[in-house]
């Protein structure tokens, strides 16, 4: 239960300042390859805050879309839709084509 509200902690911290914050950018980019998940989840979350300032990770969030974390997908698409670049955007077009293909063969 600790982690649980670690995690809730860093995450209110993040949403409450709503800022990208230069000093934690570097750590957070390098929790994106980490094997647990929470810190994944709190880097992409991170992201979110940051716009285009971290254009240079929408290939690795783009990957993160395809998590076997279902949390860890879903906060790397809402990073991918506030970073909002002509990258992004196409990350997020690419994944819903390919779960629209997905559902079709089904």
């Amino acid at each position: 239960m600790s982690r649980f509200y670690a995690t809730l902690t860093a995450t209110l911290i993040i949403f409450a300042t709503g800022c990208c914050d230069e000093k934690g950018l570097p750590s957070a980019l390098r929790n994106l390859y980490s094997d647990n998940a929470s810190e994944r989840n709190k880097a992409l979350l991170l992201m979110s805050k940051c716009g285009d300032r971290v254009e240079s990770a929408v290939p690795r969030i783009s990957q993160l879309l395809y998590d076997e974390n279902v949390g860890v997908a879903s906060s790397a698409a809402y990073a991918l839709r506030c970073i909002d670049t002509r990258n992004a955007r196409a990350a997020l077009k690419r994944a819903e084509n390919a779960r629209a293909a997905q559902r079709s063969k089904k």
